[in-house]
């Protein structure tokens, strides 16, 4: 099965061609959230340095956040148009479900962490017992205090994402015992993105391009200014 996968939820543009467990190319550029002007071009470069067509394609997938409401709108928007040109299945990927794979953790909680702004993290975590992995925290936007207080009943939790390098203080004063991955393992990647996707189209999920929707989690800064000023 080859994967084309993608993730602009954060100012990481990274793109990956993927045979089944296999990588075959993936760019991981902090591109400054500058999605819209890179993405084709990466993605055309990628499947070149794969040495695949589109028309050797089984499936594509894309990240759906939580993250940046421009960079998955770009995202979607792309995959999206590649998936109806195409006629391809288009495989929605959670963002932080992708990330959890990114450890490549055997037994242990790990919690991706992406700085949210207004003093917020997006979080969700993960346990992993002999390699099988089920949730322990869904996805949620907060404050990083009260992502701790869900995860401090839990032994030694793995975090990372760039969430933590913004609030690495408060993290470690509300966390302690939280074993924090080193940054070259906190960018998104693409190839997570695909195996999450292929884990999912091998459990059935709906592949239609129609039924792929960002999560946002919260809504964005213009819609909470507006309420604001017909909700004073």
């Amino acid at each position: 099965m080859i994967i084309v996968a993608g993730d602009t939820s954060t100012s990481i543009n990274t793109v990956a061609v993927c045979k089944d467990d296999v990588t075959l190319a993936e760019t991981v550029v902090d591109c400054g959230r500058t999605h819209a002007e890179r993405l084709l071009d990466t993605l055309t470069w990628v499947l070149g340095e794969a040495g695949v067509s589109l028309n050797q394609v089984d499936a594509l997938a894309i990240s759906t956040g939580p993250g940046s409401f421009t960079g998955l709108r770009v995202g979607l928007a792309t995959w999206k148009g590649l998936a109806l040109g195409q006629n391809l299945p288009l495989v929605g990927v959670p963002t932080l479900a992708a990330m959890s794979r990114l450890p490549a953790m055997n037994d242990g909680v790990c919690c991706p962490m992406l700085d949210a702004r207004m003093g917020e993290i997006f979080a969700a975590a993960y346990r992993f017992e002999s390699g099988a992995r089920s949730p322990v925290l869904a996805d949620c936007v907060a404050p990083v205090e009260q992502v701790a207080e869900a995860l401090r009943s839990h032994d030694t939790v793995t975090v990372f994402g760039d969430g933590v390098g913004v609030y690495e203080t408060r993290l470690r004063a509300s966390l302690p015992n939280c074993r924090v991955l080193p940054r070259m393992a906190w960018p998104p990647r693409a190839s997570a993105v695909a195996a999450e996707a292929r884990a999912m189209l091998l459990a059935g999920c709906n592949a239609e391009a129609a039924a792929v929707r960002p999560v946002y989690l919260r809504k964005s800064q213009a819609e909470q200014n507006r309420e604001r000023v017909e909700h004073p």
